[in-house]
C-alpha cells in the first residue's frame, strides 16, 4: 500500500512540472491565441504469434478555430520491431494534406523512431523520433526531431482508468523557407485513458501547445484531444 501511494505521489509531481514548465513558457513579444481539436484512430496489430513485428495504422484529423476550419489531414503507417521486453525501434510514413488560409499543401513524411518503457504505477514512457518532411513550397527537405516524456498510472483497482500525461519537443535540425533550425514547439498533454474492451481504448485530455516561428512569432494553443484505439 505505501509503495502504490508513494508512486501517485511520485506521479503527481510529474505531473505538476509539465504542467507548471507548459505555463512558464516565456511571454515576451506577441503570442496569439489559438483553440483546436484533435482527434486520432489507431488500428494496431502484431505479425503472427509470438512475433517481435507489429504494425500500426493511425488517421489524424485536426481542426483550428474551436473546430471550425479544417487544419490537416493525414494517414500513418507504422511497422516496429521490438528489441527487449521494454524497447523497440520503427519506420513509418504518413501522407498528409494541410489547410492554411493561403490555400492547402501536401506533404510526405518519413519517420524513424525508438521507444522505452518501464514500471508499473507509475508506468513510464520515453519516444525519441527523427522525421524527413517533404511539405509542399519548401526549398529543402525538413529534418526534424522530437522527444517525448509520458507517464500513465492507474486510477482504478483493475487499471481501466488511468490518468495520463506527457511532454513533448520538437527541434528543427536545418533552416527551410518554413523558418530557422531550432526548437519549433513544445507539447504538453493531461488526460485519461479508458480501456473500453479487451481490444479497444481511449484516450481524452488536453494539449498546451507553445510553438515558434522564424519571424519570432510566438503561438500558444489550447487543444481537446481525443484517440480511439484498436487493437486486432
Amino acid at each position: 500500500m505505501t509503495r502504490t501511494w508513494n508512486g501517485r505521489v511520485k506521479a503527481a509531481r510529474v505531473l505538476l512540472l509539465l504542467v507548471t514548465s507548459g505555463v512558464a513558457a516565456p511571454a515576451a513579444g506577441q503570442t496569439q491565441t489559438e483553440q483546436r481539436v484533435w482527434t486520432a484512430v489507431s488500428v494496431q496489430g502484431g505479425v503472427g504469434a509470438g512475433s517481435p513485428w507489429r504494425w500500426a495504422s493511425d488517421s489524424f484529423v485536426m481542426a483550428r478555430d474551436g473546430a471550425r476550419t479544417l487544419d490537416f489531414l493525414a494517414e500513418r503507417v507504422l511497422v516496429t520491431r521490438d528489441l527487449t521486453r521494454r524497447s523497440g525501434v520503427g519506420i513509418g510514413y504518413t501522407f498528409g494534406a494541410w489547410f492554411p488560409d493561403t490555400g492547402s499543401l501536401r506533404e510526405h513524411r518519413f519517420v524513424q523512431q525508438h521507444t522505452w518503457s518501464g514500471g508499473v504505477s507509475p508506468r513510464v514512457s520515453l519516444r525519441s523520433r527523427l522525421e524527413e518532411r517533404f511539405v509542399t513550397g519548401q526549398d529543402a527537405v525538413l529534418l526534424r526531431a522530437s522527444q517525448q516524456v509520458r507517464v500513465a498510472w492507474p486510477l482504478s483497482a483493475r487499471g481501466r482508468l488511468q490518468a495520463v500525461a506527457s511532454e513533448e519537443m520538437f527541434v528543427l535540425a536545418n533552416s527551410t523557407t518554413r523558418g530557422p533550425r531550432g526548437v519549433e514547439s513544445n507539447q504538453i498533454f493531461v488526460g485519461v485513458a479508458r480501456r473500453l474492451t479487451a481490444r479497444s481504448g481511449t484516450e481524452i485530455g488536453y494539449v498546451n501547445v507553445y510553438s515558434w516561428s522564424g519571424s519570432g512569432r510566438r503561438q500558444r494553443s489550447h487543444v481537446m484531444s481525443a484517440t480511439l484505439v484498436v487493437s486486432m
